[in-house]
């Protein structure tokens, strides 16, 4: 327990010196704000006009009209989609910037368990996800505050944060495999390449009916809130994970 602590820290300390931490932050604030852009100019048809956006007017009465039920779901499948690629970012640098900055070699040289080291990358990749997730949810609220919805109360709200949570939990066990992608490309591209990539094959398996078998699928399957989804669709996720995990580890 011993070195895994001293692990933890040392990666903690590796991620809060860096930039990426401020920077995935601050990207994964482009979604909420975009969102209450659309909006406001929706809301107010002289801006939009003044934007030049007259002929999006159809588009934007959709927005004008929304609610709170209707802010929080969308904001939950943006989570899902959004909070994927912003995760995979996180878990790439972890795990990625030991080649890319040559420190591979002299990380394994220390006098510690690799399990160890790997369990402490994978606790500040999941950490840094679930710090991501707090800033969207947490700003995605609040412009739904600024804004001024409708139809809101506290029960719906507490509701669809916790909605929200799941689907957080969801996308992170979907994410850990990155970890070994990240391994056997020596850096960044192959796991950032293997997202978009996912991303494309998770919405062509929903076409084709078969996405709640998914694990990539079914994060945003769960967002979308039409079906009850099956016990087996919640396993693939958490087994997807898992070995992820596992192979890593014995990579």
């Amino acid at each position: 327990m011993n070195n895994f602590t001293a692990m933890l820290w040392i990666e903690l300390r590796k991620a809060t010196r860096s930039h990426m931490p401020l920077s995935t932050a601050l990207g994964s604030l482009f979604m909420p704000c975009g969102i209450a852009f659309l909006l406001f100019i929706a809301r107010n048809p002289e801006i939009s006009a003044n934007l030049g956006l007259v002929s999006a007017k159809a588009n934007l009465l959709t927005y004008a009209a929304m609610d709170w039920p209707a802010y929080l779901g969308l904001t939950a499948k943006i989570l899902a989609v959004g909070g994927f690629f912003f995760f995979v970012m996180a878990i790439s640098w972890v795990f990625g910037r030991e080649f890319a900055d040559g420190t591979v070699k002299d990380l394994l040289a220390v006098p510690v368990p690799r399990p160890s080291i790997l369990l402490a990358k994978f606790f500040v990749a999941a950490l840094w996800s679930l710090a991501l997730a707090a800033v969207m949810i947490l700003a995605g609220l609040l412009m739904g505050v600024l804004l001024r919805l409708p139809g809101g109360s506290l029960p719906g709200v507490v509701s669809s944060s916790l909605k929200m949570l799941v689907i957080v939990g969801l996308v992170i066990a979907g994410i850990l495999p990155f970890a070994l992608f990240a391994s056997l490309g020596r850096g960044y591209l192959l796991p950032l390449g293997l997202a978009i990539i996912l991303v494309m094959a998770a919405n062509l398996v929903v076409l084709l009916g078969w996405g709640e078998f998914f694990p990539w699928a079914v994060p945003m399957l769960y967002a979308q809130g039409e079906s009850v989804l099956p016990a087996l669709s919640y396993w693939s996720v958490i087994l997807t994970g898992l070995a992820g995990v596992l192979a890593t580890v014995l990579w």
